[in-house]
Order: C-alpha cells, then structure tokens, then sequence
C-alpha cells in the first residue's frame, strides 16, 4: 500500500514555519500548467504532436531505475491524463466547460488549503495507444509525474469511437472519413434501415472486436505511468460510460456496443491492484443524462460529476479535508435550516398568540359591550316601571 506524503508535509511546514519565527513568510503561488489542447481526428494525433521517440527515449532511460526523492516544498503535485472528457471539450464554441482537473483543483485549494500546480495533459481524441507512445515520452509530462502527490487518468473512449467508425467505412464500403463517432454511427443506422442485412454486418464486426490490444495497450501505459510517479502518490482512472447512450440504434446493436464498454471496463478494473489505482466508475454513474449537444461529452454537470466521484473516491489527506469541509457546510446549512425553521416556528407561535390575544380581547369588548348594554336596559326597564308607578299613583 502506497504511503502518503502530505501529513509530513505539512508537519515540515510548521517546523520550517517554527524555524523562521520572526521573519516574513513570502506567499507561495499556485501555477496551473496545460498542454495545448490540440483536436485530433480519427484517433491520430496532429503532425506538430509527432515526437522523435529516439531522441525521447534517452530520457525515458534515465528515469528507468531511478529512485529520485523529491524535495517536498508545500505544493501539492497534480497530474491529470487523458481525452476530451478530461480536456473538457466544448462542443459550443461560444460555451467553456470547466474540465474536472480544473474543478478538483479548485476544491483542493478552496476546501483543503492546498497550493496546488495542475498539470493538465490532456487532448481532445487521444487513445491509449497514444497517450502511451506520445504524451508519456515527453520529458516535461515525465518529469511533472515524478513528482506527482495526485493522479487522474481518463483515456479509452476514443479507442472504442474509432473502431465504429472503422467499422462504419468498411462496412458502408465508402470513402467517407468520419471526423466523430456520431456521424459514423449515424451513417450505419441510415444504411441499416435501407438494408437490414447490414445489421448482422455490423454486429459481428463489433463483437469481434479485439480486446487483447486494448488490453496490452492499458497494461503498457499504466505500467509506465506507475514507473514515473512516487510510491506514495495516488492515482485515479476513471472507466468508459457509454458515449452513444443518447442515440436510437437498433436494439442489437445497442447490447452490443453496452457489452463491449463492459469488456472494457472489466480490463480497466481488473489491472488497479497491479498498479496500484482507484477506479470511478462512470458507466452507471448518470452521466449519460449530463452531456452536451454533441450527445457525446459531458456537460458542466456531468463534469461536476466526475470531479464529485474522483473525490469521494480519493483517500488521502487533503480529500479528507474537502469531505470534512463539505460536512462541515453541510452541518452548518443543516443548523441554518433548523435555525430558520425554529425562527419560524416562534414567529407562527408569536402570531397565534397575538391573534389569540386580539380574540380575547374581542370577546372581553364583547362581553363588556354586552354587559353595559344589559344595565342600560335594565336602568331603562327600572325608570320605564317608576314612571308607570308614579302615573298610577297620580291617577289615584
């Protein structure tokens, strides 16, 4: 089990702190790194995004066996991999959408206290394949993960879009070049309702799928990614939900790409404990319900989502203090709502007393009105008899 760092980070903190006693505390400021977010199609990354892997792997060599300690300076190291999802793809241009590394970091440093550097490697259309062969050789990538506290890795959906669109070429036999999954999927159902014999096609085309190089391929890229960051750094992948939920395809179909994305799932699962990473599960998490027009990437509240996920998922201290601190807030909005109820509880009192108050006083008018009103009348009924005894008495 890997041991955490930020408990004798912060213990270093106050005896440094302790050490300085007297002196000025200069400010440590937060950076925020992001790789270019280059779109990529069909899965292939742009030409200016092709490395010379000879003149990488010298620094791939050097990092190979070496335990390098990394000096401990108050920040908290976060690295975050992957596709568009992570990128956090606007499929609006005139719309930003806060990626969950930007929303974790802000937590981190809003709810924790951290200092924290965000390392934000991250590109709309990579695969596995590539972010192994490509975003990992780069030395700036290879050094922010040697000295990473935190790890978050979203990579795969790309592999399963690009073989729907492979199949959608060759199945259609066109020279179509699909630039997303959509439009490949939507070109399969158009030719499936004016042939349904493709159906069967396009079925055993995608259930014939070939999970063992998906399978080498997430092996190979956690291996690495695990051979660069501390053993005592925490890692977090999240799993594929299904990026075509949203649209009406042939019943068949549907069960079949659902059962490939658990394939795929199972594999992503099954290697955590070999690399020693937490899994989020986003299959069956509603994030299908939260994307964007595009049908296809999530929306700000399905990436709230992912980033609510990723933290209850993490286990090490400053995610302890987010949920202590949202605890916290909830407790306090708890009191707020049992002040207010109570407030309004003695206001509902108060006005019933008042208004009973107001009814007693009435009665009490009431009763004194109807008693003044009783004398009068008999006062009256007392004089009306004394004139009639005196008119009796002078009639005699």
């Amino acid at each position: 089990m890997r041991q955490h760092k930020w408990r004798t980070g912060r213990i270093l903190g106050i005896v440094m702190a302790a050490a300085m006693l007297g002196g000025i505390a200069t400010p440590i400021c937060v950076v925020a790194e992001e790789s270019e977010a280059v779109e990529m199609q069909d899965g292939e990354m742009q030409d200016s995004d092709a490395l010379d892997l000879e003149t990488q792997d010298p620094v791939t060599q050097e990092l190979e066996g070496q335990d390098v300690e990394i000096q401990d300076d108050g920040i908290l190291e976060y690295v975050a991999l992957g596709d568009s999802i992570s990128n956090g793809y606007s499929a609006d241009p005139k719309s930003e959408i806060i990626s969950y590394p930007q929303l974790i970091a802000h937590d981190l440093e809003e709810m924790a206290g951290e200092d924290v550097e965000l390392s934000k490697d991250t590109k709309n259309g990579l695969t596995t394949t590539k972010l192994n062969s490509v975003i990992l050789k780069r030395k700036q990538v290879q050094e922010s993960l040697q000295k990473a506290d935190f790890v978050t890795v979203t990579i795969g959906a790309n592999d399963l879009m690009n073989q729907f669109k492979k199949v959608a070429k060759e199945i259609l036999n066109n020279n179509t070049k699909f630039s997303t999954a959509n439009q490949a999927l939507a070109a399969l159902q158009d030719g499936i309702k004016a042939n349904p014999l493709l159906l069967v096609k396009v079925v055993s085309a995608i259930s014939n799928w070939d999970y063992t190089s998906f399978e080498d391929d997430w092996k190979l890229t956690m291996e690495n990614i695990d051979s660069m960051r501390p053993a005592n750094s925490e890692m977090i992948v999240t799993t594929i939900y299904n990026p075509v939920e949203s649209m009406e395809l042939p019943g068949t179909l549907n069960s079949i790409v659902e059962g490939l994305i658990s394939k795929m799932n199972d594999i992503i699962v099954s290697y955590a404990d070999d690399y020693d990473y937490k899994v989020v599960e986003l299959l069956d998490s509603g994030i299908g319900e939260k994307v964007q027009s595009d049908g296809l990437h999530p929306n700000q509240e399905g990436q709230q989502l992912i980033c609510d996920l990723m933290e209850e998922t993490a286990t090490s201290e400053p995610f302890e203090a987010i949920r202590e601190y949202r605890e916290e807030q909830e407790r306090e909005k708890q009191e707020a709502l049992e002040a207010a109820k109570r407030q309004k509880e003695q206001e509902e009192a108060e006005k019933k007393a008042l208004e009973e108050k107001k009814e007693r006083r009435k009665t009490v008018v009431s009763c004194a009105s109807l008693a003044v009103a009783v004398g009068l009348m008999a006062l009256l009924r007392k004089k009306t008899e004394k004139e009639e005894r005196n008119k009796q008495s002078g009639k005699k």
